[in-house]
């Protein structure tokens, strides 16, 4: 407020998950402002371009390796005043792309810079009691909280407005839904930038519950077993990885143990479909389950700390046979369901009330309905008020009547739990819950003129892939520009020369790409993407379905560690 922030200005906030991070929510939510978070892997244009969008006044930064990429772009953000930065140093677990692992903010800008100024200058702004709570007084249920930039289908991103309204219902209802009290401890191990990952933060403010930020990711694994947390919100990707490492560990040790851990798991999943159906072992199964328990089953609950009380899954679909491979280990796995646009969750499984394989029930306030092609539509007073400075996109998805158009195709069970069972719009969510367009990339692929078509795959998965085909006139021009012998489209396709050519086409397009868009593994295909079989749409555009399923043992194999 000393600094000038008005109210319904909007301030970036460009940094990791850490206390800092919800302190300066709070700040700019206090002085009225507007917190439009941003993901540390996103490049600097893209910052730069969101911050024109929603003309952003400040930027908080985490270090000097976000300072860096807004310096780079500090010319197409004229709108920001300034920027803080919390650490003078930033230190990285992996290089960044110039290979440093340490940064300090006076090697990306000198100490007379006034743009860049460290966070302590801020604390020492004085602004009266008075003042605040006049601003705090003037906000509404209606009044903006935060913009949330999620993916589009196509060109820049879409920036979803929430109010402070929306936030209170959200909070509420998953409090009331999940019965979270003050005695609960809950890991925040997921980025902020993730609308998921803020509720979760004010949902254990709201209730006094206790916070834990892990340190970094690799340290992850012993910060949950020492903090000991209640309830552990995840991606399935952080699933997955925990399934993984006890696996490996069980397929390395003895022969003897291997089979006692096999035993083991098979006794958990049978008691699981017990359990599943409200009923508990008895008798033989029982006396098995006490001795599994005893020697296999208990350990990853005391590997994750010993006191979870269930783990929460969003951002990304979870596969059931994962969800009862956790309930077999005695660990409640409670998926649900939401959107950015519906401010996160709008149904979830609940402790007494769980079915895998869906996303559970309405939470309190939420409508939940069918189109006639079983497209899900969501009415709460939790949805967002529009995409920033585009009524026409807003008009697209959220109707007269309240309904937002989710583009995801459902089922309702007869005792009201919703299943996703397919997308209608062709968002990739990765396992990692990142939201991707996958045409962008394409288009992005296609850039280059060697390249014909391109399919990116990756939905559900921890990484993009892509099938390509070639542009057939360019191909010859460049073999008999490199002296490569032309026979046939399919002979030259599979040449050593040419995925050469197309694998640095592809990693030279990755560096234009954010970390989580970039191709980690392609296909250069025998043959063109065509019509008459289907491949392709009458106007030229890649039929997802089609080509996935015929490709589907070659798209499978791009996840197989041979490949």
């Amino acid at each position: 407020m000393a600094q000038g922030l008005q109210p319904g200005e909007r301030v970036l906030v460009l940094a990791e998950t850490s206390p800092q991070w919800c302190m300066a929510e709070a700040a700019i939510l206090i002085a009225g402002g507007v917190v439009v978070p941003v993901y540390n892997s996103h490049l600097p244009e893209d910052i730069a371009w969101v911050a024109g969008d929603c003309d952003a006044r400040f930027v908080i930064a985490h270090c000097p390796f976000q300072v860096e990429k807004l310096v780079r772009v500090r010319d197409r953000m004229p709108a920001v005043k300034r920027v803080y930065y919390f650490h003078a140093t930033g230190r990285r677990t992996l290089p960044d792309r110039d290979g440093r692992r340490e940064l300090t903010i006076d090697v990306v800008v000198p100490p007379s810079d006034e743009w860049v100024r460290p966070i302590s200058e801020l604390k020492a702004e004085k602004t009266s009691v008075e003042a605040m709570r006049d601003r705090s007084a003037a906000i509404t249920p209606e009044t903006p909280c935060t913009f949330v930039y999620t993916s589009g289908t196509t060109g820049r991103p879409k920036g979803v407005v929430l109010t402070h309204g929306a936030f209170v219902a959200e909070i509420e209802a998953a409090t009331g839904a999940l019965a979270i009290g003050e005695r609960d401890a809950l890991l925040l191990g997921l980025p902020l930038a993730h609308i998921l990952a803020r509720v979760v933060a004010w949902v254990a403010i709201a209730v006094g519950a206790e916070l834990i930020f892990p340190r970094s990711h690799r340290t992850l694994a012993e910060d949950v077993k020492a903090t000991q947390p209640t309830i552990i919100p995840a991606v399935p990707q952080l699933l997955e990885d925990v399934q993984a490492a006890v696996i490996s560990e069980a397929a390395s040790a003895g022969r003897i143990q291997r089979r006692v851990f096999n035993r083991a798991v098979r006794v958990g999943l049978q008691v699981s479909q017990l359990r599943q159906q409200g009923q508990e072992p008895a008798g033989l199964l029982a006396a098995r389950h006490a001795v599994a328990k005893k020697v296999v089953l208990d350990s990853l609950q005391q590997r994750l700390g010993g006191r979870v009380r269930f783990l929460i899954s969003g951002g990304a679909p979870l596969a059931r046979d994962l969800a009862e491979w956790f309930h077999a280990f005695g660990l409640l796995v409670l998926e649900g369901y939401g959107l950015t646009e519906t401010c996160a969750a709008v149904t979830v499984n609940r402790v007494d009330r769980y079915k895998f394989g869906t996303v559970g029930l309405p939470l309190d306030g939420v409508e939940v309905a069918l189109a006639k092609d079983g497209e899900v539509f969501i009415r709460s007073p939790g949805l967002m008020s529009g995409y920033h400075g585009r009524p026409d996109e807003t008009a697209e998805v959220l109707d007269k009547d309240g309904w937002l158009h989710t583009g995801d195709i459902g089922e309702i069970d007869s005792d009201g739990y919703l299943r996703i069972t397919d997308r209608k719009k062709d968002i990739i969510v990765t396992a990692g819950g990142k939201n991707i367009a996958p045409q962008n990339i394409e288009a992005h692929l296609k850039g280059d003129p060697l390249i014909g078509q391109a399919m990116v795959y990756g939905d559900r998965r921890r990484f993009l892939t892509a099938l390509l085909t070639l542009d057939e006139p360019e191909l010859k021009r460049w073999c008999a520009a490199e002296d490569v012998p032309y026979t046939t489209y399919a002979e030259v396709c599979q040449r050593p020369e040419v995925y050469r050519r197309i694998e640095a086409v592809v990693q030279e397009r990755n560096r234009r790409l954010a970390s989580y868009e970039t191709i980690r593994k392609f296909a250069v295909l025998d043959r063109q993407f065509a019509l008459h079989e289907g491949d392709l749409t009458p106007t030229g555009k890649v039929r997802r379905k089609q080509v996935t399923r015929r490709y589907r043992t070659l798209l499978d194999a791009f996840y197989s560690e041979a490949f």
